[in-house]
């Protein structure tokens, strides 16, 4: 956990909701996790620590939803693509990778960034998510085979164009 990945905006929408956070991995900034659980209620965060694949995708699975809540222009977003094999709906900030992965309102939603009070009206409807289309999704388009296609197709319209 580390400022960038505004975790305190996913806090505040747990709490919004009476509920509590699981955050899983490793804290990398003590002073900013510190921080945030003296801005909550005590007990609003369940940190889950660091867990195997097969742990985390047990746990990740039974979660109703994943929040992602990065301050910065994310790449790709593993976390998410990770959510959705597990079928579980995402809702992210629409800026960077995660706007390109999420179908907004078909694997889940993406919520004008940095807005905590629209991203919790998603949560609050992340129900309406077919959570099969979710991982139909990742099959579809982020399954090993085909990312590596897209890799070489890649790598080849890169070779042709230097010729």
């Amino acid at each position: 956990m580390a400022p960038e990945k505004g975790l305190e905006d996913a806090v505040y929408v747990a709490d919004q909701l009476g509920e509590k956070l699981k955050v899983w991995g490793v804290i990398e900034d003590e002073m900013y996790a510190s921080k945030i659980e003296k801005s909550f209620p005590q007990g609003a965060i369940d940190w889950m620590g660091f867990l195997s694949t097969d742990e985390l995708q047990k746990e990740l699975g039974k979660c109703r939803g994943l929040l992602n809540t990065p301050k910065w222009n994310e790449a790709y977003g593993n976390v998410i693509v990770e959510a959705l094999a597990c079928g579980v709906p995402v809702v992210a900030y629409k800026r960077g990778g995660p706007s390109e992965i999420i179908q907004h309102g078909q694997t889940g939603y993406l919520a004008d960034p940095d807005d905590k009070k629209n991203m919790l009206s998603y949560v609050e409807i992340i129900d309406k998510i077919n959570r099969r289309k979710c991982r139909e999704w990742v099959e579809k388009n982020a399954s090993a085979d085909i990312f590596a296609n897209k890799v070489v197709n890649w790598l080849n319209k890169v070779m042709h164009e230097y010729k």
